[in-house]
């Protein structure tokens, strides 16, 4: 087994115990208070195991002992993100400083994959310091893609700028075609941020995978008949997973169409 690989894994099984994190953040920021780790059924206390999701399902108690209800998956989805991320990343670039930088990157966008998913929500509390955080961080010394050596001081900024303003102009042409409630505002914030972390230009790419996984998203609700046409379905997640592929994989691409 070679020093990437269990390096991989530990980065992985950091990435279940922080998700289990980011779940509860994303959770107490949808209550706007404290939380406990409880069943969010009937508020029965969960066992130190299920406080993890993904361990919870791994050893046969994703249900609650008192009322028998499956936990939340969102809450599964969060973990399984993070974990997945965070043992690629390492696993493909070793432990550098942009790929720290990559690491905590990944953790609001973990947050927000639970929230949205959960109620249609990306939370400002959450949203705002995270992209205040990576516009100075990646302002300083450069995107959180770790492929990614040459950059300049201006292409976080470019890139929020470019992620803010085509969801800003997509929740008005939204409005406008579907009316309210067809993109959010929490969009626009959250395709800001991924624009600060990717950068420019894969901040173009970026927005263009966010495209293609959210029609293949909406193309599946239709063809599972589970929604009509009008059906609403958070777009936080495609941008998450858009950013994420740009991310592990973005500059590699962008050099393979290049050619």
């Amino acid at each position: 087994m070679t020093a990437n690989l269990v390096a991989a894994l530990v980065a992985g099984l950091a990435g279940v115990a922080f998700g289990a994190l980011a779940a509860y953040i994303g959770e107490a920021a949808l209550a706007r208070r404290r939380v406990k780790v409880a069943c969010p059924y009937c508020t029965a206390p969960y066992s130190p195991v299920q406080w993890s999701a993904l361990v919870a399902v791994a050893t046969g108690q994703g249900r609650c002992a008192a009322c028998n209800r499956f936990l939340r998956v969102p809450r599964l989805i969060g973990e399984l993100f993070l974990a997945l991320a965070w043992g690629l990343l390492v696993g493909f670039y070793g432990l550098t400083p942009r790929t720290l930088l990559a690491l905590v990157a990944f953790f609001p966008q973990a947050i927000i994959l639970v929230t949205d998913l959960e109620a249609k929500l990306i939370p400002n509390r959450v949203m705002l310091p995270s992209l205040l955080a990576m516009v100075v961080i990646g302002t300083l010394v450069g995107p959180a893609v770790p492929a990614v050596n040459a950059w300049r001081w201006w292409t976080t900024l470019v890139g929020a700028a470019i992620g803010f303003t085509t969801f800003r102009l997509l929740v008005w042409l939204g409005v406008a075609l579907f009316g309210e409630g067809a993109l959010g505002e929490g969009d626009i914030t959250l395709a800001a941020y991924v624009g600060a972390v990717v950068g420019f230009p894969l901040i173009i790419e970026s927005l263009l995978l966010a495209f293609t996984f959210g029609g293949i998203g909406a193309a599946a609700v239709l063809l599972l008949r589970r929604g009509k046409l009008g059906t609403a379905i958070p777009y936080g997640p495609f941008i998450i997973l858009g950013c994420a592929t740009t991310m592990l994989f973005g500059a590699e691409l962008l050099l393979w169409l290049a050619n």
